[in-house]
């Protein structure tokens, strides 16, 4: 059985123009009537990473959420708004992302992510027991609505990472110590997640996308696309072949596609609307910290001689850094301490998993190669 995907452009966001395509982008995919009843309460979950101006391209635009909750209500449907940011309010990320004068026009309420529920899996699965927001299952229906940027840890963050926001803030760091290194650990954990939540449809926000170093400090890059399916792991597949990068580095879309939770294959996957033709992948430019070591975890005296001498690593830039501590009190392995009144990193604990560079806000971590790493890197262009 095919999975459809429809991707569509979108040079802007102008009101009417976001309007316009996100209803042909659902009407591609049988009209949202398909999925959202009258009565139904509906959860939209945006990527809401912290507070950010639209045009930083960190946050899930506010014209693709208003557009698509604009469907819900012609459905006598009511949405909501929910997230659990790693950093900040939700109702202040709300307001400073500029969502409030859409929402208090509609009438929709904010979700604040607070209280745990208990998720457990089958034996065939890699986590036995997760805890998620158990606000996320209060709904007849989610539907995801991530923003396209790359990832430092995941090369991309797109429908099926955007649901990790369902973990509440506290315990997002946790997982990245349990995964350390090991990538195929966290997709996994990624993947089981997207299926418990299992959004009724997943739309992701192209139109103005972020490269380069992502989620936080990359740097937009106008791609006018928007995209959607019901199948995420699909839907991940396509974008990522858009952009230029194999799907098979895209481990959520490997391990989605190993458990039988969507389909990854582009033979599997039927593309409407404009598809791929007249969009050729455009090369985005890739997160420095996505290196071979990532594949390493069974081989620990190599892996450990790539980390000391090759692996890209988060580095502290104390002319930018306001010692304002969030760095050290988000870090998994507690890495990260304050001596002398300044930052700094301690290699031995360091697993690399850059959510020190995700949350700063004053683009104080930077993305650092070890002399040979950058000389091997020159020595294979």
């Amino acid at each position: 059985m095919q999975s459809l995907v429809t991707v569509r452009t979108c040079a802007n966001y102008d009101a009417s123009a976001v309007s316009a395509v996100l209803r042909t982008v659902v009407d591609d995919l049988g009209g949202m009537h398909r999925w959202i009843k009258p009565g139904d309460r509906v959860l939209l979950k945006p990527n809401l990473l912290k507070s950010a101006a639209p045009s930083e391209a960190v946050v899930t635009h506010p014209a693709v959420v208003e557009a698509v909750a604009a469907l819900v209500l012609d459905c006598s449907a009511r949405p909501f708004v929910g997230d659990s940011p790693p950093l900040g309010n939700l109702p202040r990320i709300l307001a400073k992302s500029g969502y409030d004068p859409f929402m208090k026009r509609m009438g929709i309420q904010a979700v604040p992510f607070t209280r745990k529920r208990v998720v457990e899996f089958s034996d065939g699965r890699l986590f036995r027991r997760i805890d998620l927001a158990a606000e996320a299952f209060e709904f007849d229906a989610v539907i995801s609505l991530p923003k396209l940027k790359t990832h430092c840890q995941m090369l991309l963050t797109l429908a099926v990472k955007n649901l990790f926001g369902t973990v509440i803030g506290t315990d997002k760091a946790s997982w990245h110590m349990r995964s350390g290194r090991d990538a195929d650990t966290f997709a996994t954990a990624l993947v089981q997640i997207y299926e418990k939540i299992h959004p009724r449809l997943s739309v992701i926000d192209g139109i103005l996308a972020m490269e380069g170093n992502g989620p936080n400090s990359g740097q937009p890059r106008q791609l006018g696309i928007v995209a959607a399916s019901e199948d995420a792991i699909a839907l991940d597949s396509v974008v990522c072949r858009l952009v230029g990068f194999p799907v098979d580095a895209l481990r959520t879309c490997v391990i989605g596609e190993q458990l039988g939770v969507g389909t990854a294959d582009p033979d599997r996957i039927e593309v409407a609307g404009d598809g791929l033709q007249g969009l050729p992948p455009v090369k985005f430019k890739p997160p420095k910290s996505m290196t071979v070591a990532w594949n390493m975890s069974r081989l620990n005296p190599i892996r450990r001689f790539m980390e000391n001498h090759m692996v890209i690593r988060p580095a502290i830039d104390a002319a930018a850094c306001k010692v304002c501590g969030t760095c050290e009190s988000h870090c998994p392995p507690h890495a990260i301490t304050q001596v002398a009144g300044a930052m700094t990193i301690d290699r031995r604990k360091c697993i690399s998993c850059f959510c020190c560079h995700e949350l700063c806000s004053h683009d104080a971590i930077r993305i650092q190669q070890p002399a040979l790493g950058r000389l091997l890197g020159y020595m294979t262009r």
